[in-house]
């Protein structure tokens, strides 16, 4: 390794490095010249020139370690260093002490400084989201009747998305014959009720009545399934309230992971572990119920800042070790969990199996030991997904049950279709990139009623267009967005989908492309990673099976990146792209004036609900 030409802040503080964790996190890198490297460290405003060799080691230096740990890991990754240690670490401790990394105590003075007044306390809203399944509804009901729901739960919300009328009286009977059990209010969300709210904020602003419909009312969307209208109704009747959001086919019982505990840890969502299991039968003999109610469980940190949250699960700095520093560059003690969700015992809730490509290698194994037809164990929905201990993490995902602090602006839901979470994920830590998700280390029983063993298929990957590239592109943030009030960063969000509104055919459909071939060459790296490392585990009966997806996974999306004519709107039977584009525009301007009007939305909400 090279030594840095120059330091441009030459006064740099001594610390005592072996006594203390760094991390090489929040610092930007830039070309300088005669083959430099400019670092910017953004916290400090510290700039340093070095070599790129030396750029190149610091990248490897992200997880918090002492200096000689981290100089291990640079020799290891680079064979050419490794008769070069002393001379390693003293460049690390150089710049460290020139202020290029973060140390242990700082960053727990950060994340710990100034906690913000506890509000676990503040009043929360039940919302049951169903759509004819009336016997799930009971099932749901009839469990939380027998629980004392937490004192800060003030009503329960049936949010009753049924298209036919007898599964919404059946469901308004199971509602009276069960509501003298509950320990609060139980309100029945049917259609006339939900006709009546649109009403009433079209009067109130008949601007943005047309938003109002798009948002709302099932008359815009057809046939399209309605999750993301469900989940605005709760929103819209919890505004300047904490909300606890239940899908209609859990049990509400928390389970313990079927794995050792680990204790609490910034992480990301493709982070989440898994255990299977052969059969319902199987499952049922690992069931280990906790004691606490999951909502009391889910309402204990939400809302709280982390000034709060992680003094109550870590002692002190030397905690941090392998915490990887880049996952919270830019938080700091009043950083709240605007979000909590938990795991999934039984149906992890996907719609296909192939969320199993992003597991880590021992949830793999454990897939691969339970079975040789992988696809049976997938499809009995016989598992855990999940963490095994608290996570803070910054996108909102998947979860059965899932709390929300609508204290704070929130954005809404994309009212049809799939993937109206991940989206809902990517738009919240938009508006609120300070804030975090908190993931819990338990799960909650989900149990749906109907046969879902299609969905344990291994079909080979594919990337087509969907809300998912939606959610990549508006997951880009402009550099312009830092610093500016939330109400403002909502209308930066509204403003990109004007864009692509805006946008002539054919550049709309050039981005299109560009983000296909982006999100297939991510898979396709994943793809080949994973079969790089299958054959370790060719002797579990699932290994074949799991080999050949990878294979024509890889050999599918290979194809797709190769292919230079490919009909983008393949699934809507239409094979006239000028007409397919102009809908897609429409609703992307449709969306960016229904963000506009949210919050005018909200206001007016919680004088009518």
């Amino acid at each position: 390794m090279s030594e840095f030409y120059y330091s441009i802040t030459p006064d740099a503080k001594q610390v005592t490095a072996k006594e203390t964790l760094w991390s090489f996190h929040g610092v930007n890198r830039y070309p300088g010249p005669s083959g430099t490297v400019i670092l910017h460290k953004r916290r400090g405003d510290q700039r340093h020139f070095v070599q790129p060799n030396v750029a190149d080691a610091l990248s490897l230096c992200s997880p918090f370690q002492t200096l000689e740990r981290h100089t291990q890991t640079i020799t290891d990754a680079l064979p050419e260093l490794r008769a070069h240690k002393a001379h390693t670490e003293q460049t690390l401790r150089t710049l460290a002490e020139a202020g290029l990394f973060e140390s242990s105590e700082a960053c727990w003075r950060r994340l710990t400084a100034t906690p913000a007044i506890p509000r676990h306390d503040s009043d929360c809203r039940v919302f049951i989201l169903t759509c004819d399944r009336p016997e799930a509804l009971q099932r749901l009901l009839s469990g939380l009747s027998r629980q004392t729901l937490p004192a800060a739960v003030e009503s329960v919300w049936v949010i009753d998305d049924s298209r036919e009328g007898v599964n919404s009286e059946h469901n308004a009977q199971i509602i009276a014959s069960l509501s003298s059990d509950l320990n609060c209010a139980i309100h029945h969300v049917d259609a006339g009720k939900r006709n009546h709210l649109i009403e009433g904020l079209k009067t109130a602003l008949p601007q943005h009545s047309q938003s109002i419909d798009w948002l709302l009312a099932h008359a815009s969307w057809g046939d399209y399934p309605t999750y993301g209208i469900a989940r605005n109704f709760s929103l819209l009747l919890s505004v300047g309230k904490r909300a606890l959001v239940l899908d209609d086919d859990i049990i509400p019982e928390g389970i313990t992971p079927p794995l050792a505990a680990t204790p609490l840890r910034f992480g990301a969502a493709n982070q989440r572990e898994a255990g299977f299991y052969a059969s319902r039968e199987a499952l049922a003999q690992h069931t280990l119920r906790m004691d606490e109610s999951p909502l009391t469980a889910m309402l204990h940190s939400l809302g709280e800042s982390l000034g709060n949250i992680i003094p109550q699960h870590l002692s002190g700095h030397t905690n941090l070790v392998g915490f990887d520093g880049s996952l919270f560059s830019e938080h700091d003690g009043s950083s709240r969990a605007l979000v909590s969700q938990c795991g999934s015992w039984g149906d992890s809730g996907t719609g296909r199996a192939s969320w199993t490509i992003h597991l880590d290698n021992a949830s793999i194994k454990r897939l691969l030991e339970t079975s040789a037809d992988i696809e049976a164990v997938l499809g009995s929905r016989s598992g855990w997904l999940g963490y095994r201990g608290p996570v803070l993490s910054h996108y909102a995902t998947l979860s059965q049950l899932t709390g929300l602090d609508h204290r704070a602006l929130l954005p809404p839901y994309l009212p049809a279709g799939r993937g109206e979470d991940i989206l809902f994920g990517i738009m919240l830590q938009r508006l609120h990139p300070e804030s975090v998700v908190l993931n819990q280390g338990w799960a909650i029983h989900h149990d749906p009623m109907e046969d879902r063993s299609e969905r344990g298929m291994l079909t080979p990957l594919s990337v087509t267009l969907t809300t998912s590239l939606l959610g990549n592109w508006l997951g880009r943030e402009p550099n312009d967005q830092s610093g500016l009030p939330v109400e403002r960063r909502l209308i930066g969000v509204a403003e990109q989908l004007r864009r692509l509104k805006d946008m002539t055919p054919t550049a709309l459909t050039s981005l299109i492309h560009q983000e296909l071939v982006s999100q297939r060459s991510v898979l396709l790296s994943r793809c080949f990673e994973q079969l790089g490392r299958c054959d370790r585990l060719e002797d579990a009966p699932g290994f074949g099976a799991w080999k050949q997806f990878l294979e024509a996974s890889r050999d599918q999306l290979v194809s797709e990146i190769q292919s230079t004519d490919e009909t983008l709107f393949n699934s809507s039977g239409s094979n006239d792209l000028a007409s397919d584009l102009a809908r897609l525009q429409e609703q992307g301007g449709a969306f960016a004036e229904a963000l506009t009007a949210w919050p005018e939305i909200c206001d007016v909400a919680t004088t009518l609900s």
